[in-house]
């Protein structure tokens, strides 16, 4: 008996939420009736929600994203290109949103794990190393000791604008909308139209080099050598506030909200308010200086080159939680609501439960891990000898090693398709692989 004859539409869809998406799947291929039944929003919808995928629905839009094939070369022995067959006269409805959104999703999770991607073009025009790299999907912004500023079609492989106006070093590039920010050794920091490539406005103050920004709303903070955390309008144009504390150059800087974290060669962090212009609270444990931090409202996570990884309270400033076990400095650390990730020059990662509690030990790495990245389904890291390794962290285990990485790399910014590299070889290169 089919019970969809009998049973009200909601109650049907009520009993298939208890399905997986294999056993949907298998429904659906029983007749065209049992497949318009399955092809429903809410059926996919969960599905997706339960992933953590609904910003492919929202704000990624996985259906419309352009694979780099065939302009690229599929290194892997595999493309990771997505074909969805769909026949050309058929009496069936097309397949609903959510439905196709978890389709993409699991077959770009596939490729992640499996190494299916393609090798770009190598991007060169840079004359030095490549000491700044920052994209938002559609354009790469990379600054160099050469001291120019280029920008990148991801799509075309092409350099849209190459920009001489920095008299140093660009240590740090943020993308906000259609502005460039960038950082510079000569002290400044200067916004720029991506679009156009023309310089809007510049910022001098700082007695030294300016090696850290990051965005906040309206507002760039900025670090440097003078021990000085600025706050910066892009609107007034004009400097808002200058905030004082550390006694050595600031390592790292991170934000959330209207507050900003600093951590510095003087062991501390000191936890800010951007609105105000004052010092909340001073994070002291660390025995070496703060290499990195990450933190949101409850929690600071911050790694030293004491070799720990130290949670600190934000509202309190109390260190809850020391994760030792690395025998070398840290270089990073990411966390999500599950875990903590840390990479050190030990050449290992560590995968620590918000407890403090160790999860796993990651080891593939021959040097220096220098770059992390994680979100619901991957940790990806990076490292020396051109090294980039893909992890399921939940499990512990190796998904796969990118082997095909032609250059060394000491930065990289990762999204949910691509994977872009710079190098620190003279003259600098930028790589993209894509998982689309």
């Amino acid at each position: 008996m089919d019970f969809t004859s009998i049973l009200p539409e909601e109650v049907t869809e009520q009993i298939l939420s208890y399905l997986s998406p294999t056993d949907l799947a298998s429904v659906s291929e029983t007749c065209c009736k049992w497949r318009e039944i399955t092809n429903v929003n809410t059926l996919w919808l969960h599905h997706c929600l339960v992933r953590g995928w609904l910003k492919f629905g929202l704000g990624c839009d996985l259906v419309h994203e352009e694979p780099l094939y065939p302009k690229a070369t599929n290194v892997s022995g595999t493309s990771p290109v997505f074909v969805l067959e769909v026949p050309r006269k058929t009496s069936l409805t097309p397949i609903c949103k959510w439905k196709n959104i978890f389709i993409r999703v699991k077959h770009l999770n596939r490729n992640w794990a499996k190494g299916r991607y393609t090798v770009a073009p190598i991007l060169r025009g840079h004359k030095e190393k490549v000491t700044a790299l920052e994209s938002n999907g559609q354009i790469i912004v990379s600054g160099s000791d050469d001291k120019s500023l280029k920008i990148w079609n991801i799509q075309t492989c092409k350099c849209l604008h190459s920009i001489e106006a920095h008299s140093d070093t660009i240590t740090s590039i943020k993308l906000k909308d259609r502005l460039i920010v960038t950082a510079c050794a000569d002290g400044s920091i200067r916004v720029f139209d991506a679009t156009t490539g023309r310089e809007c406005l510049s910022f001098l103050g700082h007695a030294g080099s300016v090696d850290h920004i990051t965005l906040v709303n309206q507002y760039i903070i900025s670090a440097g050598t003078d021990k000085t955390v600025r706050v910066w309008s892009i609107l007034d144009r004009s400097l808002k506030c200058t905030m004082y504390g550390h006694s050595d150059d600031i390592e790292c800087l991170s934000s959330t909200d209207n507050l900003v974290v600093s951590g510095s060669w003087d062991n501390t962090l000191i936890l800010w308010d951007i609105h105000n212009g004052t010092m909340i609270r001073r994070f002291d444990g660390h025995k070496e200086v703060v290499t990195c931090c990450q933190f949101d409202k409850n929690k600071v996570i911050s790694g030293s080159g004491d070799s720990d990884v130290r949670i600190w309270q934000t509202r309190t400033g109390i260190c809850v939680h020391v994760l030792s076990g690395h025998t070398g400095e840290i270089y990073c650390v990411v966390y999500n609501e599950s875990v903590i990730a840390s990479g050190s020059s030990d050449s290992t990662i560590r995968v620590w439960y918000h407890t403090g509690e160790i999860k796993s030990v990651l080891r593939q790495h021959l040097g220096i891990v220098r770059c992390l990245y994680i979100n619901s389904d991957r940790l990806v890291s990076g490292g020396d000898q051109k090294k980039i390794v893909v992890w399921d962290y939940k499990k512990g285990e190796l998904l796969n090693v990118v082997h095909r990485h032609p250059t060394l790399l000491h930065l990289m910014c990762v999204s949910d398709t691509k994977l872009i590299t710079g190098s620190p070889e003279r003259p600098g290169t930028i790589t993209i692989l894509s998982y689309w």
